[in-house]
């Protein structure tokens, strides 16, 4: 059986709703239409996607797992759509994907200086998509934050960067110049939402170095859910110092953690995939590096 992309679309638009109307107002089709869609592909699938009340609509497990994998099949559909049309045209296009705080201006600098010609599209990517991005073709080289799961990838380490943690204002560690994590005993850890376990062990610091592991509190998706649990009292977390400048706020501290290792930035590419761009950008980064990093 070969998958629709529409009715993929179609399902992960309720999926991400759990709301049928809203999901067809979204995609400009009737309500009616959409629910034939999606009654199609659970039948084509033979697997129930949604629980359906009068009052809710809620995924099984069935459509939490088809959710995951859809995102990355409807990605990579639309990667190579982009890539198609953009080498039909005759443009040679570099799609780098970067993280949030990661200083890209030096290596794009020293590309563009050799390849003055070449546009670059920059792409947001987060903690779980890194590796999948890559390898579906949504970029073509990325700055990633180690840990990356690197089957099929080529690493080049760049540089580190510090820790600080997320509290809000009026915890009674707000006001220090940094603290060492153990002075977090005891403080919920905010999770970072579908991410491995090594990328949970680096950037939650667990175990702490006396071998305890912290009390998990809520997970989050991006920075304005961390932001919100943390005012809220809910939990503190680590983030790259970087990522804490790009969000100052009144009513949260972030505070230099000692103690831990620091995040580690990396630049991260498909060799499958490897083109004479992203060669030459690999190269332009190196050129960038600062003895000892």
């Amino acid at each position: 059986m070969d998958l629709d992309l529409r009715k993929l679309r179609y399902f992960v638009a309720v999926a991400e709703r759990l709301h049928f109307g809203r999901a067809a107002l979204a995609l400009h089709v009737t309500q009616p239409a959409l629910s034939r869609q999606v009654r199609q592909l659970e039948h084509d699938l033979g697997a129930v996607l949604f629980s359906r009340t009068s009052r809710e609509v809620t995924l099984t497990p069935a459509g939490e797992q088809l959710l995951h994998d859809a995102r990355a099949l409807l990605a990579a559909a639309q990667a190579a759509q982009e890539r198609a049309g953009r080498i039909g045209a005759g443009r040679h296009t570099l799609t780098v994907g970067f993280m949030l705080g990661t200083d890209v201006t030096a290596a794009l600098n020293a590309f563009s200086a050799n390849h003055p010609d070449v546009p670059i599209e920059l792409v947001r990517i987060r903690w779980w998509n890194q590796a999948r991005s890559l390898l579906d073709g949504t970029v073509d080289i990325a700055f990633v934050r180690l840990p990356v799961d690197s089957d099929g990838l080529d690493v080049l380490p760049l540089y580190p960067e510090r820790l600080s943690a997320v509290l809000p204002a009026r915890h009674p560690l707000a006001g220090e110049a940094g603290m060492h994590v153990t002075a977090l005993a005891g403080e919920p850890v905010l999770q970072y939402a579908d991410a491995t376990p090594a990328w949970t062990a680096v950037w939650n610091a667990v175990p702490r170095p006396d071998g305890t592991q912290p009390p998990r509190g809520p997970a989050f998706h991006d920075m304005e859910e961390l932001l919100g649990y943390v005012r809220a009292g809910r939990g503190v977390v680590l983030v790259p110092e970087p990522v804490a400048a790009v969000f100052p706020r009144p009513d949260i501290a972030y505070v230099p953690v000692t103690g831990v290792s620091p995040g580690r930035v990396a630049l991260a590419w498909d060799d499958a995939r490897r083109s004479t761009l992203v060669t030459d950008f690999v190269e332009a980064a190196r050129s960038t590096l600062r003895p000892g990093e």
